[in-house]
């Protein structure tokens, strides 16, 4: 795989960077939180450090290849210009506007691809995905993984060949139709497996010896109890290495203690741990525990499909081969 560090980058050079500019905004267009912006960071200001220009591309929520004004990347203009200098870049608006990003169409990959002679990954969270900002754009340029997108993959490839043991997953969520095949997965591979969220209210198969299902609810099973919470303790006290996916209950309403006991435990323990997803990023900055983990993954299912099958097509394309 082919590293932004290894491209001597000329003057005046446009580079196509593709960013996770998937944040969620307030009713004015503000950034509630600026997590992943803030990882491309480091890649952006190495692009305009060179006297080259990014020109960042993204999406923002799943407008369904239809313009809706309230997800236009326009919002983001301030937070770049605080952190790169105004006129340093360019920001494209939001690719899902068209229905050839998500259909991975050739012309639009095309139209993407006249913007700059260059192209970096900066989008480790939208690399699962085959569509034409991801996989697209650089079939046509010379293609990089940027700074960050670098690290994930170092990270998630330790933990991907020898994790250190015992090796434990948290999962979280609500729809384990989706989670189930993860679980089944990290069942071959961990040595426990801890579901929470609803997931394990609705687990209807023989329950293996080191899977963990919570057993006890509070607030109408918004959240995990604390039967729930000593059982998983006693797993993280013993383990060595963890990676945590989605929280343990339904913290956009405020049910975040299930999810804060168990993150004060990892931290107790001084395990080396792993979280990554959306939600679990900010269910952890409510409770102002993000930087105390080992690492953050920028990515949610992107973290976990990279865990189960070793690649992703965002990845393929830049030349990794896992």
């Amino acid at each position: 795989m082919h590293s932004l560090k290894n491209l001597n980058l000329q003057p005046g050079t446009k580079v196509f960077v593709r960013v996770d500019l998937d944040v969620p905004l307030d009713t004015a267009g503000n950034p509630l939180e600026t997590f992943r912006l803030d990882m491309a960071l480091p890649t952006l200001q190495y692009i305009i450090k060179a006297k080259a220009v990014p020109v960042i591309a993204g999406h923002i929520g799943r407008p369904g290849g239809k313009i809706v004004e309230s997800l236009s990347t326009k919002y983001l203009n301030p937070y770049f210009d605080q952190a790169l200098g105004k006129g340093s870049y360019e920001l494209l608006e939001n690719l899902r506007f068209s229905e050839g990003e998500e259909a991975n169409s050739a012309d639009f990959a095309k139209e993407l691809a006249a913007h700059a002679s260059i192209y970096v990954n900066e989008s480790f969270a939208t690399s699962h995905r085959a569509h034409a900002s991801i996989v697209g754009v650089p079939a046509l340029l010379p293609a990089y993984a940027g700074l960050r997108l670098s690290e994930e993959v170092e990270q998630l490839s330790g933990i991907l060949s020898d994790p250190k043991r015992p090796f434990t997953a948290i999962i979280g969520g609500a729809k384990l139709e989706s989670k189930l095949p993860i679980i089944s997965k990290f069942l071959e591979v961990a040595d426990y497996v801890l579901v929470g969220g609803k997931l394990a209210s609705q687990w209807q198969s023989a329950v293996p010896e080191h899977l963990v299902l919570a057993t006890d609810y509070v607030a109408e099973g918004k959240d995990i109890g604390s039967q729930t919470v000593a059982q998983f303790e006693a797993v993280i006290a013993q383990s060595q290495s963890i990676v945590w996916a989605g929280p343990l209950g339904l913290y956009e309403e405020g049910y975040l203690e299930g999810t804060h006991q168990i993150a004060q435990a990892i931290i107790d323990h001084s395990v080396y741990c792993v979280v990554g997803g959306g939600n679990t990023i900010e269910a952890l900055q409510q409770i102002h525990l993000l930087d105390k983990f080992t690492f953050v993954s920028t990515g949610g299912g992107a973290m976990l499909e990279f865990l189960i099958n070793g690649n992703l097509p965002g990845l393929e394309v830049l030349g990794y081969c896992g």
